[in-house]
Protein backbone atom coordinates (compact mmCIF):
# COMPACT_ATOMS: atom_id res chain seq x y z
CA UNK A 1 0.00 0.00 0.00
CA UNK A 2 3.11 2.25 0.80
CA UNK A 3 4.80 1.91 -2.07
CA UNK A 4 1.20 2.30 -4.37
CA UNK A 5 0.92 5.85 -2.05
CA UNK A 6 4.43 6.71 -3.40
CA UNK A 7 3.83 5.90 -6.98
CA UNK A 8 0.78 7.98 -6.98
CA UNK A 9 3.18 11.22 -5.81
CA UNK A 10 5.73 10.42 -7.43
CA UNK A 11 3.40 10.20 -10.48
CA UNK A 12 1.57 13.10 -9.51
CA UNK A 13 4.48 15.29 -9.54
CA UNK A 14 5.91 14.19 -12.53
CA UNK A 15 3.15 14.85 -14.53
CA UNK A 16 3.61 18.31 -13.19
CA UNK A 17 6.35 18.55 -15.17
CA UNK A 18 4.28 18.54 -18.04
CA UNK A 19 2.98 21.56 -19.88
CA UNK A 20 -0.40 21.62 -21.48
CA UNK A 21 0.88 20.26 -24.89
CA UNK A 22 2.60 17.14 -23.42
CA UNK A 23 -0.64 16.47 -21.38
CA UNK A 24 -3.08 16.45 -24.73
CA UNK A 25 -0.08 14.28 -26.17
CA UNK A 26 -0.49 11.50 -23.51
CA UNK A 27 -3.86 11.28 -23.86
CA UNK A 28 -3.81 10.84 -27.84
CA UNK A 29 -0.47 8.35 -26.97
CA UNK A 30 -3.18 6.44 -24.68
CA UNK A 31 -6.04 6.25 -27.54
CA UNK A 32 -2.84 4.57 -30.16
CA UNK A 33 -1.98 1.93 -27.65
CA UNK A 34 -5.42 0.65 -27.16
CA UNK A 35 -6.08 0.85 -30.99
CA UNK A 36 -2.15 -1.39 -30.68
CA UNK A 37 -3.77 -3.68 -28.72
CA UNK A 38 -6.73 -4.63 -30.18
CA UNK A 39 -4.77 -5.32 -33.51
CA UNK A 40 -1.97 -7.51 -31.77
CA UNK A 41 -4.93 -9.87 -31.39
CA UNK A 42 -5.56 -9.86 -34.75
CA UNK A 43 -3.20 -12.14 -35.90
CA UNK A 44 -4.48 -14.81 -33.37
CA UNK A 45 -7.94 -14.63 -34.15
CA UNK A 46 -7.13 -14.51 -38.48
CA UNK A 47 -5.11 -17.52 -37.92
CA UNK A 48 -8.21 -19.23 -36.26
CA UNK A 49 -10.94 -18.44 -38.48
CA UNK A 50 -8.17 -19.39 -41.85
CA UNK A 51 -8.02 -22.95 -39.91
CA UNK A 52 -11.25 -23.95 -39.00
CA UNK A 53 -13.42 -22.00 -41.61
CA UNK A 54 -11.20 -21.59 -44.35
CA UNK A 55 -8.30 -24.53 -44.34
CA UNK A 56 -10.87 -27.07 -43.45
CA UNK A 57 -13.19 -26.80 -46.58
CA UNK A 58 -11.85 -28.93 -48.61
CA UNK A 59 -12.42 -27.06 -52.06
CA UNK A 60 -10.48 -24.45 -50.81
CA UNK A 61 -8.80 -22.10 -53.50
CA UNK A 62 -5.52 -20.38 -52.32
CA UNK A 63 -7.10 -17.46 -53.81
CA UNK A 64 -9.58 -17.01 -51.38
CA UNK A 65 -6.84 -17.06 -48.79
CA UNK A 66 -5.41 -14.00 -50.11
CA UNK A 67 -7.85 -11.12 -48.82
CA UNK A 68 -7.11 -12.54 -45.39
CA UNK A 69 -3.64 -12.50 -45.56
CA UNK A 70 -3.46 -9.23 -47.15
CA UNK A 71 -5.72 -8.09 -43.69
CA UNK A 72 -2.59 -9.95 -41.53
CA UNK A 73 -0.30 -7.81 -43.42
CA UNK A 74 -2.31 -4.44 -43.30
CA UNK A 75 -3.10 -4.80 -38.69
CA UNK A 76 0.50 -5.78 -38.24
CA UNK A 77 2.02 -2.77 -40.51
CA UNK A 78 -0.67 -0.75 -38.96
CA UNK A 79 0.38 -1.83 -35.32
CA UNK A 80 4.12 -1.20 -36.15
CA UNK A 81 3.15 2.26 -37.57
CA UNK A 82 1.10 3.55 -34.74
CA UNK A 83 3.82 1.99 -32.03
CA UNK A 84 6.73 4.31 -33.93
CA UNK A 85 4.48 7.04 -33.69
CA UNK A 86 3.83 5.95 -29.93
CA UNK A 87 7.24 5.94 -29.10
CA UNK A 88 8.14 9.57 -30.78
CA UNK A 89 5.52 11.19 -28.86
CA UNK A 90 6.67 9.91 -25.97
CA UNK A 91 10.11 10.74 -27.01
CA UNK A 92 9.45 14.33 -27.59
CA UNK A 93 7.32 14.21 -24.36
CA UNK A 94 10.49 12.91 -22.35
CA UNK A 95 12.75 15.16 -23.28
CA UNK A 96 11.01 18.20 -22.71
CA UNK A 97 10.83 16.85 -18.99
CA UNK A 98 14.08 16.44 -19.14
CA UNK A 99 14.99 19.77 -20.02
CA UNK A 100 12.37 21.35 -17.70
CA UNK A 101 13.45 19.06 -15.35
CA UNK A 102 17.32 19.66 -15.80
CA UNK A 103 16.67 23.52 -15.75
CA UNK A 104 14.06 23.29 -12.46
CA UNK A 105 17.02 20.96 -10.05
CA UNK A 106 19.92 23.41 -11.21
CA UNK A 107 18.09 26.41 -10.32
CA UNK A 108 16.78 24.50 -7.05
CA UNK A 109 20.29 24.05 -6.71
CA UNK A 110 21.81 27.33 -7.07
CA UNK A 111 19.50 29.04 -4.29
CA UNK A 112 19.66 25.91 -1.73
CA UNK A 113 21.23 27.45 1.49
CA UNK A 114 25.14 26.87 2.25
CA UNK A 115 25.28 24.70 4.43
CA UNK A 116 23.71 21.86 1.88
CA UNK A 117 26.80 21.97 -0.11
CA UNK A 118 28.98 22.02 3.24
CA UNK A 119 27.43 18.82 4.13
CA UNK A 120 27.34 17.16 0.39
CA UNK A 121 30.43 16.59 -1.66
CA UNK A 122 30.39 18.19 -4.80
CA UNK A 123 30.91 15.31 -7.23
CA UNK A 124 28.24 13.54 -4.82
CA UNK A 125 25.92 16.02 -5.86
CA UNK A 126 26.80 16.02 -9.47
CA UNK A 127 26.35 12.07 -9.67
CA UNK A 128 22.79 11.87 -7.74
CA UNK A 129 22.08 14.55 -9.87
CA UNK A 130 22.42 12.81 -13.28
CA UNK A 131 22.06 9.71 -12.17
CA UNK A 132 18.39 11.19 -10.30
CA UNK A 133 17.71 13.51 -13.80
CA UNK A 134 17.81 10.25 -16.11
CA UNK A 135 15.68 7.79 -13.30
CA UNK A 136 13.05 10.63 -13.70
CA UNK A 137 12.73 10.43 -17.29
CA UNK A 138 12.91 6.78 -18.02
CA UNK A 139 9.72 6.68 -15.08
CA UNK A 140 8.20 8.28 -18.04
CA UNK A 141 9.35 6.19 -20.60
CA UNK A 142 8.97 2.90 -18.54
CA UNK A 143 4.96 3.88 -17.95
CA UNK A 144 4.26 5.13 -21.60
CA UNK A 145 6.48 2.60 -23.80
CA UNK A 146 6.57 -0.40 -21.26
CA UNK A 147 4.02 -0.66 -18.42
CA UNK A 148 0.80 1.00 -20.02
CA UNK A 149 1.39 -1.11 -23.32
CA UNK A 150 1.86 -4.05 -21.54
CA UNK A 151 -1.39 -3.78 -19.35
CA UNK A 152 -2.99 -3.26 -22.56
CA UNK A 153 -2.02 -5.63 -24.21
CA UNK A 154 -2.92 -8.36 -21.61
CA UNK A 155 -6.45 -6.81 -21.41
CA UNK A 156 -6.51 -7.09 -24.77
CA UNK A 157 -5.62 -10.74 -24.93
CA UNK A 158 -7.88 -11.88 -21.86
CA UNK A 159 -10.66 -10.67 -23.53
CA UNK A 160 -10.17 -12.74 -26.76
CA UNK A 161 -9.40 -15.85 -24.60
CA UNK A 162 -12.73 -15.19 -22.42
CA UNK A 163 -14.66 -14.87 -26.08
CA UNK A 164 -12.88 -17.57 -27.66
CA UNK A 165 -12.25 -20.17 -25.43
CA UNK A 166 -14.46 -22.30 -23.10
CA UNK A 167 -14.02 -21.07 -19.34
CA UNK A 168 -12.76 -24.50 -18.89
CA UNK A 169 -9.32 -23.48 -20.54
CA UNK A 170 -9.55 -19.79 -20.28
CA UNK A 171 -9.64 -19.90 -16.19
CA UNK A 172 -6.29 -21.66 -15.61
CA UNK A 173 -4.44 -19.44 -18.38
CA UNK A 174 -5.80 -16.71 -16.14
CA UNK A 175 -3.84 -18.53 -13.10
CA UNK A 176 -0.16 -17.67 -14.28
CA UNK A 177 -1.03 -13.69 -13.89
CA UNK A 178 -1.42 -13.68 -10.50
CA UNK A 179 1.78 -16.05 -9.57
CA UNK A 180 3.93 -14.27 -11.99
CA UNK A 181 2.88 -11.02 -10.10
CA UNK A 182 3.39 -12.44 -6.53
CA UNK A 183 6.88 -13.17 -7.45
CA UNK A 184 7.86 -10.07 -9.20
CA UNK A 185 6.29 -8.18 -5.86
CA UNK A 186 8.52 -10.51 -3.59
CA UNK A 187 11.46 -9.99 -6.40
CA UNK A 188 10.82 -5.52 -5.82
CA UNK A 189 9.93 -5.93 -2.35
CA UNK A 190 13.11 -7.83 -1.57
CA UNK A 191 15.62 -5.78 -3.02
CA UNK A 192 14.62 -2.10 -3.09
CA UNK A 193 16.83 -1.52 0.12
CA UNK A 194 20.03 -2.87 -1.87
CA UNK A 195 19.17 -0.77 -4.40
CA UNK A 196 18.91 2.69 -2.19
CA UNK A 197 22.27 1.24 -0.71
CA UNK A 198 24.18 0.89 -4.21
CA UNK A 199 22.77 4.40 -5.31
CA UNK A 200 24.18 6.21 -2.29
CA UNK A 201 27.47 4.16 -2.97
CA UNK A 202 27.55 4.99 -6.33
CA UNK A 203 27.01 8.59 -5.50
CA UNK A 204 30.13 8.54 -2.85
CA UNK A 205 32.27 7.35 -5.16
CA UNK A 206 31.80 10.04 -7.29
CA UNK A 207 32.50 12.49 -4.88
CA UNK A 208 35.73 10.41 -4.21
CA UNK A 209 36.52 10.91 -8.19
CA UNK A 210 35.99 14.90 -7.91
CA UNK A 211 38.22 15.09 -4.84
CA UNK A 212 41.05 13.35 -6.67
CA UNK A 213 41.15 15.21 -9.91
CA UNK A 214 40.87 18.34 -7.79
CA UNK A 215 43.64 17.36 -6.16
CA UNK A 216 45.64 15.93 -8.97
CA UNK A 217 48.70 18.29 -8.50
CA UNK A 218 49.00 17.34 -4.92
CA UNK A 219 48.62 14.10 -5.66
CA UNK A 220 51.10 13.92 -7.95
CA UNK A 221 53.78 15.78 -6.08
CA UNK A 222 53.20 13.58 -2.94
CA UNK A 223 53.99 10.11 -5.15
CA UNK A 224 50.04 9.35 -3.22
CA UNK A 225 49.05 7.31 -6.76
CA UNK A 226 48.99 3.94 -5.05
CA UNK A 227 47.44 5.15 -2.06
CA UNK A 228 44.75 6.86 -3.55
CA UNK A 229 44.06 3.30 -5.69
CA UNK A 230 44.12 1.46 -2.84
CA UNK A 231 41.32 4.06 -0.99
CA UNK A 232 39.70 4.32 -4.45
CA UNK A 233 39.90 0.35 -4.73
CA UNK A 234 38.42 -0.45 -1.22
CA UNK A 235 35.22 1.69 -2.17
CA UNK A 236 34.58 -0.39 -5.77
CA UNK A 237 35.19 -3.75 -3.89
CA UNK A 238 32.40 -3.02 -1.49
CA UNK A 239 30.01 -1.80 -4.58
CA UNK A 240 30.72 -4.97 -6.72
CA UNK A 241 29.97 -7.15 -3.56
CA UNK A 242 27.23 -5.13 -3.06
CA UNK A 243 26.06 -5.52 -6.93
CA UNK A 244 27.02 -9.22 -7.10
CA UNK A 245 24.53 -10.08 -4.15
CA UNK A 246 21.85 -8.08 -5.94
CA UNK A 247 22.53 -9.89 -8.84
CA UNK A 248 22.65 -13.42 -7.43
CA UNK A 249 18.84 -12.68 -5.85
CA UNK A 250 17.53 -11.52 -9.45
CA UNK A 251 18.32 -14.81 -10.83
CA UNK A 252 16.76 -16.99 -8.40
CA UNK A 253 13.83 -14.78 -9.26
CA UNK A 254 13.94 -15.33 -12.59
CA UNK A 255 14.14 -18.76 -12.44
CA UNK A 256 10.78 -18.92 -10.28
CA UNK A 257 9.05 -16.87 -13.16
CA UNK A 258 10.52 -18.88 -15.89
CA UNK A 259 9.16 -22.21 -14.34
CA UNK A 260 6.06 -20.44 -13.81
CA UNK A 261 5.52 -19.38 -17.55
CA UNK A 262 6.65 -23.03 -18.61
CA UNK A 263 4.73 -24.91 -16.33
CA UNK A 264 1.25 -22.78 -17.59
CA UNK A 265 2.49 -22.86 -21.47
CA UNK A 266 2.32 -26.55 -20.99
CA UNK A 267 -1.00 -26.78 -18.98
CA UNK A 268 -2.56 -24.35 -21.52
CA UNK A 269 -1.56 -26.57 -24.66
CA UNK A 270 -2.19 -29.48 -22.59
CA UNK A 271 -5.73 -28.93 -22.03
CA UNK A 272 -6.47 -26.97 -25.31
CA UNK A 273 -5.26 -30.16 -27.33
CA UNK A 274 -7.45 -32.58 -24.81
CA UNK A 275 -10.47 -30.08 -25.72
CA UNK A 276 -9.73 -30.50 -28.88
CA UNK A 277 -9.89 -34.12 -29.15
CA UNK A 278 -13.31 -34.40 -27.52
CA UNK A 279 -14.59 -32.24 -29.47
CA UNK A 280 -15.39 -29.33 -26.98
CA UNK A 281 -13.13 -27.19 -29.17
CA UNK A 282 -11.52 -26.52 -32.52
CA UNK A 283 -7.63 -26.95 -34.14
CA UNK A 284 -8.25 -23.15 -35.02
CA UNK A 285 -9.44 -22.75 -31.41
CA UNK A 286 -5.89 -24.69 -30.16
CA UNK A 287 -3.98 -22.05 -32.25
CA UNK A 288 -5.53 -19.39 -31.55
CA UNK A 289 -4.91 -20.10 -27.78
CA UNK A 290 -1.46 -20.73 -27.83
CA UNK A 291 -1.12 -17.49 -29.35
CA UNK A 292 -3.11 -15.38 -27.45
CA UNK A 293 -1.57 -16.81 -24.41
CA UNK A 294 2.06 -16.23 -25.85
CA UNK A 295 0.47 -12.54 -26.15
CA UNK A 296 -0.27 -12.80 -22.42
CA UNK A 297 2.44 -14.32 -20.78
CA UNK A 298 4.86 -11.78 -23.16
CA UNK A 299 4.17 -9.23 -21.13
CA UNK A 300 4.53 -11.16 -17.84
CA UNK A 301 8.16 -11.86 -19.05
CA UNK A 302 8.71 -8.26 -18.95
CA UNK A 303 6.56 -6.94 -16.31
CA UNK A 304 9.50 -8.30 -13.76
CA UNK A 305 11.80 -5.89 -15.94
CA UNK A 306 9.74 -3.23 -16.36
CA UNK A 307 8.51 -3.29 -12.26
CA UNK A 308 12.88 -3.86 -11.39
CA UNK A 309 13.34 -0.81 -13.27
CA UNK A 310 10.41 0.78 -11.75
CA UNK A 311 11.83 0.34 -8.55
CA UNK A 312 15.00 1.37 -9.21
CA UNK A 313 13.63 4.56 -11.22
CA UNK A 314 11.24 5.64 -8.32
CA UNK A 315 14.34 5.58 -5.97
CA UNK A 316 15.79 7.81 -8.32
CA UNK A 317 12.95 9.76 -8.31
CA UNK A 318 12.34 10.21 -5.41
CA UNK A 319 15.90 11.68 -4.53
CA UNK A 320 15.35 13.62 -7.28
CA UNK A 321 12.60 15.59 -6.29
CA UNK A 322 14.19 16.38 -2.87
CA UNK A 323 16.93 18.13 -4.45
CA UNK A 324 14.41 20.06 -6.69
CA UNK A 325 12.16 20.69 -3.36
CA UNK A 326 15.34 21.82 -1.47
CA UNK A 327 14.32 24.77 0.80
CA UNK A 328 15.41 28.26 -0.70
CA UNK A 329 18.35 29.90 0.93
CA UNK A 330 16.75 32.68 3.28
CA UNK A 331 18.82 35.16 0.72
CA UNK A 332 16.37 34.17 -2.05
CA UNK A 333 13.16 34.82 0.00
CA UNK A 334 10.11 37.72 -2.05
CA UNK A 335 11.56 40.64 -0.44
CA UNK A 336 10.24 44.28 -1.80
CA UNK A 337 12.37 45.53 -4.46
CA UNK A 338 13.49 49.05 -3.30
CA UNK A 339 14.59 52.47 -4.44
CA UNK A 340 18.53 51.97 -4.59
CA UNK A 341 18.80 55.78 -5.89
CA UNK A 342 18.71 57.47 -2.76
CA UNK A 343 20.23 55.54 0.13
CA UNK A 344 20.33 56.97 4.30
CA UNK A 345 23.57 57.81 5.80
CA UNK A 346 25.85 55.48 6.80
CA UNK A 347 26.40 53.60 3.69
CA UNK A 348 27.04 50.36 5.67
CA UNK A 349 26.49 49.80 9.48
CA UNK A 350 27.53 46.90 11.47
CA UNK A 351 25.63 46.66 15.06
CA UNK A 352 27.05 44.12 17.60
CA UNK A 353 26.90 41.21 14.98
CA UNK A 354 28.46 38.20 16.67
CA UNK A 355 28.20 35.02 14.39
CA UNK A 356 28.92 31.30 14.23
CA UNK A 357 28.74 28.42 12.32
CA UNK A 358 27.30 24.83 13.02
CA UNK A 359 29.90 24.26 15.71
CA UNK A 360 28.77 26.75 17.81
CA UNK A 361 32.18 28.74 18.04
CA UNK A 362 31.95 32.41 17.60
CA UNK A 363 33.61 33.44 14.68
CA UNK A 364 32.17 37.14 15.29
CA UNK A 365 32.07 38.65 18.53
CA UNK A 366 30.35 41.67 19.04
CA UNK A 367 31.33 44.03 15.90
CA UNK A 368 30.11 47.04 15.51
CA UNK A 369 31.54 50.03 12.39
CA UNK A 370 29.88 52.66 10.07
CA UNK A 371 31.31 53.10 6.68
CA UNK A 372 30.37 56.46 4.64
CA UNK A 373 30.04 56.21 1.18
CA UNK A 374 33.25 56.88 -1.00
CA UNK A 375 35.32 55.74 1.66
CA UNK A 376 38.00 53.35 1.12
CA UNK A 377 37.87 50.81 3.88
CA UNK A 378 40.84 47.99 4.64
CA UNK A 379 40.55 45.03 6.76
CA UNK A 380 43.16 42.59 8.18
CA UNK A 381 44.05 40.72 10.43
CA UNK A 382 45.14 36.87 11.29
CA UNK A 383 44.44 33.96 9.65
CA UNK A 384 40.60 32.96 11.42
CA UNK A 385 40.26 36.13 12.91
CA UNK A 386 36.42 36.55 11.04
CA UNK A 387 37.80 38.62 8.29
CA UNK A 388 36.07 36.62 5.02
CA UNK A 389 32.87 35.83 7.72
CA UNK A 390 32.46 39.50 7.58
CA UNK A 391 32.51 39.96 3.94
CA UNK A 392 29.82 37.10 3.63
CA UNK A 393 27.21 38.65 6.14
CA UNK A 394 27.94 41.95 3.90
CA UNK A 395 26.99 39.95 0.80
CA UNK A 396 24.35 38.43 2.44
CA UNK A 397 25.45 34.90 2.00
CA UNK A 398 25.03 34.62 5.67
CA UNK A 399 22.56 35.91 7.96
CA UNK A 400 22.93 38.99 9.47
CA UNK A 401 19.79 38.75 11.28
CA UNK A 402 19.13 42.68 10.55
CA UNK A 403 22.32 43.86 11.99
CA UNK A 404 23.95 44.79 9.12
CA UNK A 405 22.48 47.67 6.91
CA UNK A 406 22.93 49.49 3.61
CA UNK A 407 21.52 52.78 4.37
CA UNK A 408 18.40 52.29 6.41
CA UNK A 409 17.58 48.66 4.80
CA UNK A 410 19.03 45.49 6.68
CA UNK A 411 21.04 43.57 4.37
CA UNK A 412 19.01 40.37 4.45
CA UNK A 413 15.63 41.82 3.28
CA UNK A 414 17.48 43.08 0.41
CA UNK A 415 16.71 40.83 -3.03
CA UNK A 416 19.40 39.32 -4.46
CA UNK A 417 18.88 41.40 -7.39
CA UNK A 418 19.01 44.80 -5.39
CA UNK A 419 22.48 43.52 -3.96
CA UNK A 420 23.64 42.69 -7.17
CA UNK A 421 23.38 46.01 -8.58
CA UNK A 422 24.81 47.22 -5.00
CA UNK A 423 27.79 45.13 -4.42
CA UNK A 424 30.50 43.83 -6.52
CA UNK A 425 32.99 40.97 -5.18
CA UNK A 426 36.50 40.01 -6.58
CA UNK A 427 37.33 36.80 -4.29
CA UNK A 428 40.93 35.55 -3.92
CA UNK A 429 39.88 32.15 -6.37
CA UNK A 430 37.74 34.15 -8.86
CA UNK A 431 34.75 32.40 -10.62
CA UNK A 432 35.64 31.56 -14.42
CA UNK A 433 33.14 29.46 -16.51
CA UNK A 434 34.18 27.39 -19.90
CA UNK A 435 33.98 30.26 -22.40
CA UNK A 436 35.92 32.79 -24.30
CA UNK A 437 37.97 35.83 -22.22
CA UNK A 438 35.09 38.32 -23.40
CA UNK A 439 32.09 36.04 -21.86
CA UNK A 440 33.99 35.52 -18.93
CA UNK A 441 34.81 39.20 -18.51
CA UNK A 442 31.11 40.17 -19.13
CA UNK A 443 29.86 37.61 -16.80
CA UNK A 444 26.85 38.81 -14.79
CA UNK A 445 26.22 41.44 -17.07
CA UNK A 446 22.58 41.80 -18.14
CA UNK A 447 23.14 44.17 -21.15
CA UNK A 448 25.27 43.56 -23.73
CA UNK A 449 28.62 45.17 -24.33
CA UNK A 450 30.65 46.58 -27.35
CA UNK A 451 34.47 45.41 -27.47
CA UNK A 452 35.94 48.58 -27.02
CA UNK A 453 34.51 48.81 -23.46
CA UNK A 454 35.87 45.40 -22.66
CA UNK A 455 38.80 46.07 -23.99
CA UNK A 456 39.15 49.11 -21.75
CA UNK A 457 38.06 47.40 -18.78
CA UNK A 458 40.66 44.39 -19.46
CA UNK A 459 42.77 47.83 -19.73
CA UNK A 460 42.41 49.35 -16.09
CA UNK A 461 42.64 45.21 -15.27
CA UNK A 462 46.32 45.01 -17.01
CA UNK A 463 45.20 42.61 -18.95
CA UNK A 464 45.54 44.23 -22.53
CA UNK A 465 49.01 42.99 -23.74
CA UNK A 466 48.20 39.35 -22.27
CA UNK A 467 45.20 39.50 -24.80
CA UNK A 468 46.93 41.78 -27.53
CA UNK A 469 49.26 38.20 -27.43
CA UNK A 470 46.11 35.83 -28.19
CA UNK A 471 45.88 34.47 -31.50
CA UNK A 472 42.16 35.12 -30.84
CA UNK A 473 42.16 37.73 -28.46
CA UNK A 474 38.79 38.40 -26.81
CA UNK A 475 37.38 35.22 -29.01
CA UNK A 476 39.78 33.34 -26.78
CA UNK A 477 38.85 30.03 -25.20
CA UNK A 478 39.24 29.84 -21.33
CA UNK A 479 39.29 26.27 -19.85
CA UNK A 480 36.83 24.87 -17.13
CA UNK A 481 38.04 27.46 -13.85
CA UNK A 482 40.23 28.90 -16.28
CA UNK A 483 42.88 25.80 -16.17
CA UNK A 484 44.72 27.18 -18.82
CA UNK A 485 45.85 31.06 -17.11
CA UNK A 486 47.69 31.21 -14.82
CA UNK A 487 46.37 32.49 -11.21
CA UNK A 488 47.03 36.48 -11.77
CA UNK A 489 45.64 36.48 -15.44
CA UNK A 490 42.26 34.65 -13.87
CA UNK A 491 42.38 37.25 -11.12
CA UNK A 492 42.79 40.05 -13.87
CA UNK A 493 39.94 39.26 -15.33
CA UNK A 494 37.77 39.39 -12.27
CA UNK A 495 38.52 42.47 -11.83
CA UNK A 496 38.27 43.68 -15.34
CA UNK A 497 34.46 42.55 -14.97
CA UNK A 498 34.26 45.69 -12.01
CA UNK A 499 35.44 47.99 -14.71
CA UNK A 500 32.25 47.37 -16.62
CA UNK A 501 29.92 47.84 -14.02
CA UNK A 502 29.00 50.88 -11.49
CA UNK A 503 28.31 48.87 -8.21
CA UNK A 504 28.23 51.06 -5.09
CA UNK A 505 30.22 48.63 -2.95
CA UNK A 506 32.93 46.77 -4.13
CA UNK A 507 34.94 44.55 -2.10
CA UNK A 508 38.17 43.01 -2.93
CA UNK A 509 38.92 39.86 -0.47
CA UNK A 510 42.66 38.85 -1.73
CA UNK A 511 41.46 40.03 -5.11
CA UNK A 512 45.45 41.00 -6.29
CA UNK A 513 47.03 38.08 -4.22
CA UNK A 514 48.51 36.33 -6.99
CA UNK A 515 49.87 39.43 -9.10
CA UNK A 516 52.96 41.23 -9.47
CA UNK A 517 53.77 44.45 -7.67
CA UNK A 518 53.64 46.24 -10.55
CA UNK A 519 50.63 44.98 -12.11
CA UNK A 520 48.99 45.63 -8.27
CA UNK A 521 50.24 48.85 -8.47
CA UNK A 522 48.64 49.76 -11.93
CA UNK A 523 45.19 48.17 -10.84
CA UNK A 524 45.64 49.74 -7.29
CA UNK A 525 45.80 53.29 -8.93
CA UNK A 526 42.59 52.15 -11.27
CA UNK A 527 40.73 51.67 -8.56
CA UNK A 528 41.24 54.61 -6.71
CA UNK A 529 40.52 56.54 -9.81
CA UNK A 530 37.52 54.82 -9.78
CA UNK A 531 36.44 55.56 -5.86
CA UNK A 532 36.92 59.18 -7.09
CA UNK A 533 34.69 58.95 -10.50
CA UNK A 534 31.87 57.26 -8.93
CA UNK A 535 32.25 57.98 -5.50
CA UNK A 536 32.97 54.07 -4.90
CA UNK A 537 32.95 52.54 -1.31
CA UNK A 538 35.74 49.97 -1.01
CA UNK A 539 36.75 47.46 1.52
CA UNK A 540 39.52 45.51 0.89
CA UNK A 541 40.80 42.19 2.68
CA UNK A 542 44.99 42.17 2.18
CA UNK A 543 47.20 39.86 3.78
CA UNK A 544 50.19 42.35 1.83
CA UNK A 545 49.53 45.08 3.80
CA UNK A 546 51.40 47.75 1.44
CA UNK A 547 47.88 47.42 -1.01
CA UNK A 548 46.18 49.18 2.08
CA UNK A 549 48.42 51.87 2.39
CA UNK A 550 46.66 54.81 0.57
CA UNK A 551 43.45 53.53 2.71
CA UNK A 552 41.05 56.18 4.35
CA UNK A 553 40.66 53.63 7.81
CA UNK A 554 42.12 50.00 8.44
CA UNK A 555 40.08 47.81 10.69
CA UNK A 556 41.92 45.20 12.17
CA UNK A 557 40.53 41.78 13.59
CA UNK A 558 41.66 39.34 16.06
CA UNK A 559 39.68 36.37 17.26
CA UNK A 560 36.91 37.63 15.67
CA UNK A 561 36.80 41.17 17.20
CA UNK A 562 38.14 44.55 16.56
CA UNK A 563 41.08 45.23 18.07
CA UNK A 564 42.43 48.36 16.27
CA UNK A 565 41.40 51.37 13.56
CA UNK A 566 43.10 53.79 12.31
CA UNK A 567 45.49 55.03 8.96
CA UNK A 568 48.25 52.98 7.52
CA UNK A 569 51.35 54.56 8.84
CA UNK A 570 50.13 55.58 12.35
CA UNK A 571 49.08 51.77 12.86
CA UNK A 572 52.47 50.72 12.30
CA UNK A 573 53.86 52.83 14.67
CA UNK A 574 50.89 51.67 16.94
CA UNK A 575 52.01 48.79 19.03
CA UNK A 576 49.68 46.18 18.33
CA UNK A 577 48.55 43.38 15.65
CA UNK A 578 48.87 45.49 12.51
CA UNK A 579 52.63 46.21 13.09
CA UNK A 580 52.90 42.60 14.35
CA UNK A 581 51.83 42.00 10.65
CA UNK A 582 53.73 44.83 9.30
CA UNK A 583 57.25 43.53 10.71
CA UNK A 584 55.79 39.65 10.17
CA UNK A 585 55.81 38.64 13.44
CA UNK A 586 52.14 37.65 12.86
CA UNK A 587 51.07 36.30 9.67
Amino acid sequence: MKGINNFKKLAAKVYRLLDQQQRRNFLIIIILMIICSALAQFTAKAIGYLTDDILANKDIVFISIIPVLILILAANVLNEALKIIRRLMVEDAATKTEQKAREQVVVALLKAPLSYFKQNMTGNIHGRLNRCLEGTVKLEKLLFMDLVPAIFNSLAAIIVIFTTLPIVLALPMMLVIPIGLFIVYRQISTQRGIRVELLETKAEIDGTIVELLNGIEVIRISDSVELEKQRFGDKSFYLRQKEMKHHYQMAKYDILKFVNEAVFTVLMIGISVYLATINVISVGNVLTAYLCFAQLIKPLEELHRIFDELAECMVLSEDFFKMLELPCDFSYLPYQQQDLTKIAKPLISVDDISFSYDDNTKVLDGVSFTIEEGRFIGIVGPSGCGKSTLIKLICNLENSHDKAKIGHWPISKLSRHDLSEMIALVPQNPFLIAGTIRDNICYGLAQKVDDDKILAAAKKAYLSSFIAELPEGLDTVIAEGGGNLSGGQRQRIAIARIFLRTPKILILDEATSALDNTAEKYIQREIENLIKEHNLTVLSIAHRLTTLENCDEIIVFAEGKIVQRGQYHELIETKGIFSDMYHGRIK
